[in-house]
């Protein structure tokens, strides 16, 4: 079922009985395809994830679950999930919803909760920087630079970073990255750019 113009997407799943709101939340899922940048209709699922119906939470888990694993792969999911990272960080603090989650991102069946947290770990180093039009636009804030003198995407230091921090969010998933880590790095690779 599609949303009509009109409506927002608390009015329209309202409408629909329980079965009908579970396989609505389902269809939400990436894994049918849908590449949905309806930042109010997610986040109208990930409320329904916590507050709703037991069959609403375990859709609306599903959907969550596979967004946070395409987000990995695949660059539109991954801004998508960007956007709403206010919602994902309260979803996992509440540990019913956060069990939820989990269950779906278990590799196995039999995998057990550990195993999937290491998983969602690595799932979330998708909000780290990582293109070298992110680390740009962040080294531009951080020196203050603008005008002529601003980093550019096509930078030798925006694309060192980018790369640096992929190989890390890569090979070592579960370590952060802090700012001034990225900021000790960039001041080796390019000195003359923090003088």
């Amino acid at each position: 079922m599609a949303l009509k113009r009109h409506q927002s997407p608390k009015a329209c799943i309202d409408e629909l009985n329980l079965l009908e709101r579970r396989q609505f939340l389902r269809g939400l899922c990436p894994c049918r395809g849908n590449s949905s940048e309806n930042l109010e209709g997610w986040r109208e699922l990930f409320s329904r994830a916590r507050f709703g119906s037991v069959t609403e939470r375990k859709a609306a888990a599903h959907s969550i679950g596979t967004l946070i694993e395409k987000a990995q792969q695949i660059d539109s999911y991954r801004e998508l999930l960007i956007g709403l990272q206010g919602d994902l960080d309260e979803l996992m603090s509440d540990p019913r919803s956060a069990s939820q989650v989990l269950g779906v991102m278990k590799k196995h069946g039999h995998a057990h909760k550990g195993a999937a947290r290491k998983n969602y770990r690595k799932a979330y180093s998708v909000f780290a920087l990582q293109t070298p039009a992110e680390v740009a636009s962040w080294l531009n804030r951080y020196a203050d630079r603008k005008g002529a003198q601003t980093i550019t995407t096509n930078s030798p230091i925006a694309k060192k970073l980018a790369q640096w921090l992929k190989h890390r969010a890569e090979f070592q998933p579960t370590r952060q990255t802090t700012e001034q880590e990225i900021i000790k790095r960039a001041k080796r690779l390019a000195p003359a750019l923090f003088t």
